[in-house]
């Protein structure tokens, strides 16, 4: 069996950060059934990058589908998808049969989303006793910002690491170029939803869980909070230097290509000499300004600009195997053309995974991030597919599901609820 073989998630999630926690759990085994509706779907559907249509001309390859969207491919494998009009009345009564039918509620609408349709947490556990409501917001459903919206850099930046990440001052903070919380986001959504199986599996009973993008985002901030809590002091961004245990050098320095980089640390002398042989023991490496790991810190300007001089005609892949054999922690800067088709051992890991979706085909997506020695994982999900085309399983949904009479099914697609 897989892990969570027999557990049934009703996902109402949009984007990353919340579509990313039903599909760690659905890699697991859980059947996620993804509610959607046609006027308000979730823009990564039809968002690029696109995948484009074999055979087709130049100027259609990438015709407006909401089912070939490569980022929701990517966020939702493994799930089902079923149509259904929340906004009309007999939608929410057809909701609240497929909630006596499942284990979890998952959603991250805006924060009154839920309770505007009737469906407060109160509502649902009336219904099922032992229902797991989980509700992913970016602010969270209590305190004087809980309307507000939030995408993954606004919560990177209310929660401090926009302020951490970025060049040493005078140049601004730059944060990330990628919604890096909305994984966050999704990861600590995916645990929340483990624990509270766990404690139901205990004690019989449900749970509520009011999650929030912008509380992971703060507990990757480090020591910051706790030196100013201490000591009063405010964080100053370091660049790609080493802001907590001394290091020199430790960045990452140019190699020979167009725009290649390779990542160097080294923390002890050991290291150093390690680094040093593998250079040829240069004669400037000798000044008294780079002999002991502290008067290395404190010239490392100078120190990053002799290892540039070195690190630049060497081809990155080549000295981050040499470093590596000589103790010397390194690693390539990767693009995405690396990862994907060169990294031994990210193909290795398998990191990609081919899985099919019914109108765009076979495509790889990533893999989760853990694998089970001792079981025989389904990397596909309970459907061994890819992520659904819209409204695909609604035959599954109300047919198998909920019993529902065909007569009862085609006056509820005549009146738009399905």
């Amino acid at each position: 069996m897989r892990p969570l073989q027999g557990v049934r998630i009703l996902d109402l999630t949009w984007l990353l950060a919340g579509a990313g926690g039903p599909r760690l759990l659905a890699a697991l085994g859980a059947e996620v059934i993804r509610l959607e509706w046609r006027d308000r779907l979730d823009f990564l559907r039809y968002s690029p990058p696109v995948v484009p249509i074999e055979g087709a001309t130049e100027s259609r390859r990438e015709m407006k589908s909401v089912n070939r969207g490569g980022l929701f491919n990517d966020n939702n494998p493994g799930k089902r998808s079923f149509s259904l009009n929340m906004a009309h009345p007999k939608g929410r009564e057809v909701f609240k049969r497929l909630l006596k039918v499942s284990d979890v509620i998952v959603e991250s609408f805006r924060a009154d989303a839920m309770t505007k349709w009737g469906l407060g947490y109160d509502v649902l556990r009336s219904i099922k006793p032992d229902i797991i409501y989980v509700q992913q917001s970016g602010w969270g459903h209590k305190g004087p910002y809980w309307k507000y919206a939030s995408y993954g850099p606004i919560a990177q930046g209310i929660s401090g690491l926009t302020d951490q990440s970025g060049l040493p001052e005078p140049y601004p903070p730059a944060g990330w170029g990628y919604s890096y919380m909305d994984w966050s986001g999704a990861y600590y959504t995916a645990i929340a939803m483990l624990l509270a199986l766990y404690y139901k599996k205990r004690t019989g009973k449900g749970q509520y869980i009011d999650g929030s993008q912008i509380e992971p985002g703060i507990f990757m901030t480090g020591t910051a909070i706790v030196d100013y809590l201490v000591n009063g002091r405010h964080w100053e961004r370091t660049g790609n230097r080493s802001p907590y245990k001394p290091a020199a050098p430790h960045g990452a320095y140019r190699c020979a290509g167009a725009d290649r980089w390779i990542a160097i640390a080294v923390f002890t002398d050991q290291e150093w000499r390690a680094l040093l042989g593998e250079m040829g023991n240069p004669a400037w490496a000798r000044d008294a300004r780079f002999a002991t790991l502290a008067a290395r810190i404190i010239n490392q300007d100078e120190l990053d600009a002799r290892l540039s001089e070195w690190t630049r005609d060497q081809e990155p892949f080549a000295l981050q195997d040499r470093l590596q054999k000589a103790g010397v922690a390194a690693g390539v800067c990767q693009t995405s053309e690396d990862r994907v088709e060169r990294d031994p051992q990210l193909k290795h890991l398998k990191w990609l995974i081919p899985l099919r979706n019914s109108e765009s085909g076979t495509w790889p997506i990533k893999d989760v991030p853990f694998h089970f020695v001792r079981a025989t994982v389904d990397q596909g999900g309970p459907v061994g597919r890819a992520s659904p085309c819209y409204g695909e399983d609604n035959d599954y949904v109300y047919g198998e599901l909920l019993r529902m009479p065909a007569q009862e099914r085609a006056e509820l697609e005549k009146e738009g609820v399905i």
